[in-house]
């Protein structure tokens, strides 16, 4: 996972100051930050870290964008802990299309954790089904305050549902800049790109891994390592079979952490741009 920026040179404004030291003092162990998209969220979280680690606490970072990643690739769900990082492997950059395993893994992830805060970063996703998979993930973990960036009118109908969560309202970071579908195609390129740069191919024999029909699966297709714990290992991007019978995957993982796949249902090209599994004609 890519290291944290440092936030030395970023202007933050002051009711992001206030509301860390409101954060501190009190008994909030779990964070969750949302807004509409390109508003700050993944910058306040640093800075929230930051400022928490500085006053003796144990923080968890839990990145629940699949898209524009903020820790680790994309299509996934990522943990920055004290003592590990973890990653949970959704399987589409979209996600309404990964909603189930996107909540439930919100839930363990946040449930596994040892560090005494947890601070959550969201996609922007707030109207119609993205605020539904909003609902699902505020249930799913249970935070004890919802922090809001931004002046979005769909961020003051969420808190409405939610009379009862402690709730801060905050302006969006003056740095944040709108992004076009063409830079977000290009952010997760190059995040998909940083992720196997290490990567190399290996070979397994159909029956080496714990998966269905494996020979089956498209040339290109983004999969996940299974650890065992709940969790993954790693990705791997499906090449050609060198033979009937073996599957050969580019993967930064050590081959030996390697016991079953998982598909996805997006597709790596060469250049690692992402794209939809074709249905089979």
């Amino acid at each position: 996972m890519s290291s944290f920026d440092s936030m030395a040179s970023i202007h933050i404004p002051a009711d992001w100051s206030d509301a860390a030291e409101y954060i501190l003092s009190g008994d909030f162990q779990r964070i969750l930050v949302i807004g509409s998209a390109d508003a700050g969220k993944s910058t306040f979280c640093r800075f929230l870290r930051e400022h928490a680690l500085q006053a003796g606490r144990t923080v968890a970072l839990l990145d629940a964008d699949v898209g524009q990643k903020m820790l680790g690739p994309p299509a996934c769900l990522t943990t920055a802990e004290p003592t590990r990082s973890r990653l949970l492997f959704v399987g589409t950059t979209n996600p309404i299309l990964g909603w189930s395993r996107l909540v439930e893994g919100v839930r363990f992830l946040a449930d596994t954790t040892a560090a005494d805060l947890l601070i959550a970063n969201t996609s922007g996703l707030l109207a119609g089904p993205g605020r539904r998979l909003k609902a699902a993930k505020i249930t799913a973990l249970a935070p004890d305050l919802l922090v809001a960036l931004g002046d979005d009118p769909k961020l003051d109908e969420i808190m409405r549902d939610y009379p009862g969560l402690s709730a801060l309202r905050l302006t969006r970071s003056p740095e944040a800049k709108r992004k076009t579908n063409g830079e977000r195609r290009a952010s997760r390129r190059e995040a998909f790109q940083r992720y196997f740069t290490e990567a190399s191919v290996v070979e397994f024999e159909h029956h080496d891994l714990l998966s269905i029909n494996a020979g089956s699966y498209p040339t290109g297709l983004l999969v996940g390592f299974p650890d065992g714990q709940g969790g993954d290992a790693g990705l791997g991007i499906l090449a050609e079979p060198s033979s009937m019978g073996t599957v050969r995957i580019l993967t930064p993982v050590a081959p030996h952490l390697i016991r079953a796949i998982t598909p996805g249902s997006i597709c790596i090209d060469q250049n690692f741009a992402d794209s939809p599994v074709q249905p089979a004609t």
